[in-house]
């Protein structure tokens, strides 16, 4: 018996010892039907200062978009955005970076594009 009490005790002191705390988070997710007649989801992710975004459009037409967008806690965003239409065979592939203002001061502001076909 004072085996299991001594176990068990150095179970939680260990089990207590080593716990962290969880980031608080939020996350919101909702369809919604366009006049068109297409469906648009978005997916958002709120961080301890970081913010996810995720947006899939889907038209009727044959047309598909997804944007995703993310910032960290430094300041830097990234973002990217690609589409594709079914019938035709277009498509789109882009994205962008912005540097922190903090981290980066002489950056000017600029954004960082690349754009492929």
């Amino acid at each position: 018996m004072n085996r299991f009490v001594l176990a068990a005790t150095l179970a939680a002191v260990v089990g207590l010892g080593t716990a962290s705390t969880a980031d608080a988070q939020y996350v919101v997710r909702y369809n919604r039907v366009t006049p068109s007649g297409g469906v648009a989801t978005t997916n958002e992710l709120y961080g301890f200062g970081t913010y996810q975004s995720y947006n899939t459009y889907v038209s009727p037409f044959g047309f598909v978009k997804q944007q995703s967008y993310y910032s960290d806690i430094f300041g830097n965003s990234y973002g990217r955005a690609q589409g594709f239409n079914v019938y035709s065979g277009a498509g789109f592939n882009r994205g962008f970076y912005q540097p922190s203002p903090y981290l980066y001061p002489f950056a000017g502001g600029y954004n960082y594009n690349f754009y492929r076909r």
